[in-house]
């Protein structure tokens, strides 16, 4: 899975902690989200989109295993 997160989170000025503050989770949480590393909750995956002012689906791109 690829994220958009960080690009997201660029155009609120926004740093990782502030983005893991705002949604309830680690630092490290976000880390491993935008770094492909961890598939989040679909509740964990809406928090961000409503603090990106997005869409789940404009935040996470989901590859079939044959796309990779």
């Amino acid at each position: 899975m690829k994220t958009r997160i960080k690009e997201f989170r660029a155009r609120y000025n926004l740093t990782q902690a502030e983005l893991a503050e705002k949604v309830g989770v680690r630092r490290e949480t976000i880390v491993f989200l935008e770094k492909g590393k961890y598939n989040p909750s679909l509740k964990l995956a809406h928090d961000i989109a409503v603090v990106l002012n997005s869409k789940i689906d404009e935040l996470f791109i989901f590859e079939d295993e044959e796309e990779k």
